[in-house]
């Protein structure tokens, strides 16, 4: 038998979750949906799977492979445009021969195939479909000579269209979610850690009863106030968190010290910060979900919720690539040096040189559990040349500390005047040698026209952005300006 999975639906309800990934894509108790609906299928040992796949369509691909893990042979089948379910399976159909199987992916029920295929053999019609609580499930056998059109739902997020013309059985030890709702979404998770869903895999091991950890995971079995809990692979829960009711925890979360988790799901790459208290609600990196209101809030102060995706780039692989294109310019610019040291004796022969501390791009945890950006020592030049000056803070940039594009460095005690939350948005970007203050403004510019130019930097920059910066320093490189003699700024 072959099985038709659909994995296509685009889920604008479940926005803003549904802005990065399909609704096939979202994890309950730390997997797919559409690998819960893989596993299920693999128990009737279909002779291949067409994957209907639409937005995201490498990420479902990249997510599930050939389907070998599961003993499937998996093929993967693009929507056209608005193309609905009826117009797939019709396209479809010369290679569907004989009795086939329709499953959404893109939908939580429990591991039902075996029973369903035992009890529709004993229904008479050419379409059967799966029924829990009298609500079809998105599962629907289909025999040889159906009739076409099946009479699919084509949104199935809007319930009447679920309401299906074919026969039906009823599975009474089943439970389904429609995930047509984020409000769904939360319970299913919470349904499906608690052992609502019966014989749905979930990853992990079970330290004690009711509380499933995954691989590398730290978690104190003290936090666990009440269970049931799911904390999933690769997370660090710290001392003094308290898990309480049903909680699940996706892959790849850090949850700081003293927070608060209550029947509430944090979905993966999240950071919870310190004392944070997060109830009855779905976390996905800035994003709070409160499932009671249905409002969406946007986190934007990094100390509460944090994106760790991005948080990793920033520390990982875009670091190291920083670090090199620093070092290369180091290398580049040795023949400048002796110019530098020239040119700064004349400025100041009994001082031409001295340490300063910077705030940098490294942090640490303080002592209030918060995480706070280190200072670094530099080397300032008395030269008034923009360049020349510029040359010492090559070596944070190798060192990590700085990156080559970024907001102007400034001092802690520069850094510690700023309390207004707008004075705090060019926070948010990494400081650098190069960025848009340090080559549109002149060194002694405005404060304040220095913070506004900056925030907006923060809050608008991309790679690409970057990118930009780095070409028009490049070019700034001949002009008159970098060359010629600035007021001296001192840091900020």
């Amino acid at each position: 038998m072959q099985v038709l999975l659909f994995a296509d639906r685009t889920g604008p309800a479940l926005a803003p979750f549904t802005r990065r990934t399909c609704v096939a894509l979202l994890p309950v108790v730390g997997k797919p949906l559409v690998v819960h609906a893989l596993e299920s299928i693999a128990r009737v040992s279909p002779t291949r799977v067409f994957v209907v796949v639409s937005p995201h369509a490498d990420a479902v691909e990249s997510e599930l492979g050939d389907g070998r893990r599961w003993g499937l042979s998996l093929e993967y089948v693009l929507t056209r445009g608005d193309e609905t379910p009826d117009a797939i399976v019709e396209r479809l159909r010369p290679r569907l021969a004989g009795d086939f199987l329709i499953v959404r992916g893109d939908v939580l029920v429990s591991p039902c195939l075996p029973e369903f295929l035992e009890r529709a053999a004993a229904v008479a019609g050419t379409s059967v479909s799966a029924t829990v609580g009298a609500h079809p499930t998105g599962i629907r056998l289909v025999r040889r000579g159906a009739p076409t059109p099946l009479g699919l739902p084509s949104d199935p997020e809007k319930a009447p269209e679920w309401r299906e013309e074919s026969a039906s059985v009823e599975i009474p030890a089943a439970r389904f979610s429609g995930i047509e709702s984020l409000a769904a979404f939360h319970r299913a998770n919470l349904d499906a850690v608690a052992g609502r869903f019966g014989a749905l895999i979930v990853p992990g091991r079970a330290v004690q009863p009711g509380v499933f950890v995954g691989r590398q995971t730290r978690l104190s079995l003290e936090s666990v106030q009440e269970g049931p809990v799911f904390v999933g692979s690769r997370c660090d829960v710290k001392s003094g968190v308290e898990l309480q009711g049903e909680v699940v925890v996706s892959d790849d979360v850090v949850i700081d010290h003293r927070a608060t988790i209550r029947f509430a799901v944090i979905l993966p790459h999240t950071y919870v910060g310190e004392m944070v208290d997060v109830s009855n609600a779905i976390v996905w990196s800035n994003d709070l979900v409160h499932v009671d209101s249905g409002g969406v809030a946007r986190v934007t102060d990094e100390f509460l919720l944090a994106d760790l995706g991005a948080t990793a780039l920033e520390e990982g692989a875009a670091n190291v690539l920083h670090r090199i294109a620093g070092a290369l310019l180091f290398l580049l610019s040795l023949p400048l040096w002796p110019v530098l040291f020239l040119a700064s004796l004349l400025a100041d022969p009994v001082r031409p040189f001295r340490i300063v501390d910077l705030v940098g791009n490294h942090t640490e945890i303080g002592r209030d559990g918060r995480r706070v950006r280190q200072s670094f020592r530099a080397l300032e030049a008395a030269t008034r040349i923009p360049i020349l000056r510029s040359l010492p803070l090559l070596l944070p940039v190798v060192r990590g500390d700085l990156r080559l594009v970024g907001v102007s460095p400034m001092t802690p005690e520069s850094t510690a005047r700023h309390r207004e939350d707008w004075e705090k948005l060019r926070d948010r970007a990494p400081a650098g040698l190069l960025g848009p203050a340090q080559l549109s403004l002149s060194g002694d510019a405005p404060e304040e026209e220095r913070l506004v130019l900056e925030a907006y930097y923060a809050q608008t920059r991309t790679g690409t952005s970057d990118l930009v910066w780095l070409a028009r320093s490049a070019s700034a490189l001949f002009s008159s300006r970098a060359w010629g003699l600035e007021a001296r700024p001192g840091p900020s």
